[in-house]
């Protein structure tokens, strides 16, 4: 064995650096798994929270019309950023003195991770609340 391949093998100076390399991608990927995950929960938790605003809207008016209760989420929802919900209103006859509405919001989205194909999730949430009076 000759001195020099001896010295080689005493140095390990580039070892952290190379066990760096290989764990790096997949860091790289937790992270974005993390991030895309939370944006995620973020758009489901706004969607549900304009559903349950857009509700109180029809509580206090109950001659919205399901294109009004469109509107209102449409408008909050895209202050947000988010797009393409969809918004019905199902009203059930009076049953002990009350209507009930079902409001039900339907929003499809897609998880893009880099290099990877995009993961769709369909959101669907419903909102039951009285309506008094006619």
């Amino acid at each position: 064995m000759s001195a020099r391949a001896g010295a080689f093998r005493r140095d390990r100076s580039g070892g952290a650096g190379l066990e760096f390399a290989l764990i790096a991608p997949f860091l790289i990927m937790l992270l974005f798994g993390i991030f895309a995950f939370g944006w995620a929960m973020n758009s489901v938790s706004s969607v549900r929270y304009t559903l349950e605003t857009s509700s109180r809207s029809l509580q206090l008016q109950n001659t919205l019309t399901q294109a009004d209760i469109q509107s209102i989420a449409t408008q909050k929802l895209q202050a947000l950023g988010l797009k393409d919900v969809n918004v019905t209103i199902a009203i059930d006859p009076a049953s002990g003195g009350f209507r009930m509405a079902h409001l039900t919001a339907t929003y499809a989205f897609a998880i893009n991770f880099p290099y990877f194909s995009d993961f769709p999730i369909n959101y669907a949430t419903t909102v039951t609340v009285p309506l008094v009076g006619s």
